[in-house]
């Protein structure tokens, strides 16, 4: 929703309920006035008519509203804000025009310096009540100078529009239908630019964009990332099956209108999933990844793999992960020393990039994952920085740690037993089998890489069982003007 102040408005067959005092009976197409004491996980803005919740979409902590209810349960309710009654000190101008029917982020609103506040309260929440844990030490988080056109990466839905093909994204709830663009200022303008070219190449060769109610059209998706501040881009073009008409002519485009494209490819999605990611591809030009460097050293990253959105804050989350497997200011663990440094062991290690980022810290590191084209990519980035002794293993985590804790598992020559464990999990963090093999292990230290404080909270009071207690926790804000947060948390065991 824009920031448009609703002062009268004239309503029509609407119920529109006064200030109550006890908790209401309400219906579907309510209209009631709410005073906005806060933020609930997801972004919305939370009120409450005594102790009846109710979330509200489109609020800032601060305002009061008036706000249509869109669902309603026995325990809360949802709503969306019709109308700003009075407004919030802490609310601002939003930047971008698509703001509140985009979706990318809802925090666009509400003073960047507000949004560190409740997102730093966001993780001791999370950690206190989901995972009963109070006896540790939270820093302040760290967040960004200049909080905008952070994101490396974008992931264009492809649709129709009066004026032919649309690129640009799909609004919160609407999986059939892309809301078209002018401008984002989450994305680099580069990015922008690549953008607007190949929705002009698209109408230029009158070619349609997707259906995915009836599965018709051919371009599916437009995946756009960049390296190095924006001095690298690479494209890819996702489209249904079929040889991709006038591909000469797209490559053409691209090049003579931005130079700093280092690859352009075309990836195929025969099925009717939605997605751009790991999908068959070609080269149409150039090379098939980017050269970044983050953290002082080079990583190749191909158009498929794992690596952090914002590249700017990467380098801050790797300086907390190496301060934390370092221990700075800790005495050292048993068998580590200052000239070898902690031997580590680097879980769903990706492209190999904090692993890479420790070489020259520590003894060893041991990185495990499970996908071969990011082992590869890992192995290749350690090539290109001239290091030696970082040993990658293809496989399941679970599975590595399980032959670890039975003592069957054939290390690397040159690897041990690890003094640190270093977790970088998916967004739904570990399964209880990979905290019993992690606790097994039996490391001095766990260093949990989160971006779901969510389920760092269960983790960490899982491993609890296994002696561990968590120390201490690092908020960092890798996604400003959105909900999410990401941590770095350090668990010592006993």
């Amino acid at each position: 929703m824009a920031d448009v102040v609703f002062r009268s408005i004239a309503w029509s067959n609407t119920r529109i309920l006064p200030p109550m005092t006890a908790a209401p009976r309400l219906q579907k197409g309510d209209v009631v006035d709410l005073s906005v004491t806060g933020l609930a996980f997801g972004g919305k803005g939370l009120a409450k008519i005594d102790d009846f919740v109710v979330f509200v979409t489109g609020a800032v902590p601060g305002d009061v509203v008036r706000a249509r209810v869109t669902k309603y349960k026995k325990r809360y309710a949802e709503a969306r804000v019709v109308g700003l009654l009075a407004s919030s000190p802490d609310r601002c101008p939003a930047r971008c025009t698509s703001f509140g029917s985009c979706g990318g982020c809802v925090w666009q609103n509400l003073d960047y310096g507000v949004q560190l506040d409740y997102k730093a309260r966001q993780v001791r929440e999370s950690l206190e009540h989901l995972g009963g844990l109070h006896d540790f030490t939270q820093r302040p988080i760290v967040g960004m100078a200049d909080p905008w056109r952070y994101r490396n990466r974008a992931d264009f839905s492809v649709g129709m529009s009066e004026k032919g093909a649309v690129v640009g994204f799909r609004p919160p709830g609407r999986w059939d239908s892309v809301l078209p663009l002018t401008e984002c200022h989450l994305l680099n303008r580069a990015t922008e630019g690549v953008r607007e070219t190949v929705e002009s190449w698209l109408r230029a060769n009158d070619l349609p964009g997707w259906n995915p109610r009836s599965g018709t059209g051919y371009i599916r998706h437009l995946v756009v990332r960049s390296a190095q501040n924006g001095a690298e881009t690479l494209v890819s073009v996702v489209t249904a099956p079929g040889e991709l008409p006038d591909a000469n002519g797209l490559v053409q485009r691209l090049r003579t209108s931005h130079p700093e494209i280092v690859g352009i490819l075309h990836a195929v999605n025969g099925g009717r999933a939605e997605v751009s990611s790991g999908l068959e591809s070609r080269v149409l030009w150039g090379r098939p990844f980017l050269l970044e460097r983050v953290a002082g050293v080079s990583l190749r990253v191909s158009i498929n793999a794992f690596f952090q959105t914002n590249t700017l804050m990467a380098h801050e989350l790797y300086r907390i992960v190496s301060r934390e497997v370092l221990a700075e200011g800790d005495a050292a663990a048993p068998g580590e020393t200052a000239a070898t440094g902690p031997v580590v062991w680097d879980l769903y290690s990706g492209v190999g990039s904090i692993g890479l980022s420790l070489a020259k810290q520590v003894g060893s590191v041991l990185a495990v994952e499970a996908v071969p084209a990011a082992v590869a990519d890992a192995r290749e980035n350690a090539r290109l920085n001239g290091i030696s002794d970082v040993h990658f293993l293809e496989g399941d985590v679970a599975k590595v740690l399980r032959d670890a804790a039975d003592g069957v598992l054939t290390l690397p020559e040159g690897s041990a037993l690890p003094d640190v464990v270093l977790i970088d999990p998916p967004r739904a963090g570990l399964s209880k089998k990979a905290v019993s093999r992690v606790g097994k292990v039996g490391a001095p230290r766990i260093v949990y890489v989160s971006c779901n404080p969510a389920t760092l909270a269960p983790n960490a009071a899982q491993l609890q069982e296994y002696g561990y207690h968590l120390e201490r926790v690092t908020p960092v804000d890798m996604f400003p003007h959105t909900p999410h947060v990401e941590c770095v948390a350090l668990l010592v065991r006993s």
